[in-house]
């Protein structure tokens, strides 16, 4: 007769245990994961569209961030309780204090092609405890996601932004958008 045994929790890795690990050259350094409530994710590969927006997001950022105020920063961790991600773009008070990494930000931005399900699903509760705005560009639908009013680990409200609409960063003065020209340049026409 042999007896079921239940597989154990996995262990989840603290900030410590993780910046030990990427220190000790436990993860090799071009490896493309993000540490999710404790657990090493694998990221999604760059596909040409997902760089081709964040590369017009950078530049259309540029120009209108207040420098003085703002920092933006690009495929950079944050550091919000049990997690590291690696959002896209986030845009971070300058002289905000930071332990490793900022653990708060105004704006984080995700474009979304491939991990589209980890963009809309899992990251809204993560981002929530630390970012009053987030946004997911998805490709493959041509919207944009706003995530906004954070409160209790949620957010409270969540709209789609296409093309025509105005899409406006509430926490960073940065004007409209121009969503059409965000997706064109993303999904320029064959």
């Amino acid at each position: 007769m042999s007896a079921l045994v239940e597989a154990p929790e996995p262990h989840r890795l603290s900030i410590d245990e993780y910046h030990r690990l990427i220190a000790s050259g436990g993860l090799d350094e071009d490896a493309r994961v993000e540490l999710i409530d404790g657990h090493i994710v694998d990221m999604s590969p760059k596909t040409p569209q997902h760089e081709n927006a964040v590369s017009w997001l950078i530049d259309w950022l540029i120009g209108r961030l207040d420098q003085t105020r703002w920092q933006m920063r690009v495929s950079a961790p944050l550091t919000i309780g049990s997690s590291e991600p690696e959002p896209d773009i986030a845009i971070v008070e300058r002289a905000a204090p930071t332990l490793e990494h900022p653990s708060r930000a105004p704006l984080v931005i995700e474009v979304a092609l491939t991990s589209k399900d980890r963009d809309l699903r899992a990251k809204p509760a993560l981002y929530a405890k630390a970012v009053a705005e987030y946004w997911v560009v998805d490709l493959e639908r041509r919207r944009v996601v706003v995530h906004g009013d954070p409160a209790d680990g949620a957010y409270n409200t969540i709209r789609d932004v296409v093309a025509g609409e105005e899409l406006r960063a509430c926490p960073v003065d940065l004007g409209a958008v121009p969503v059409a020209s965000l997706f064109a340049a993303a999904l320029p026409a064959a």
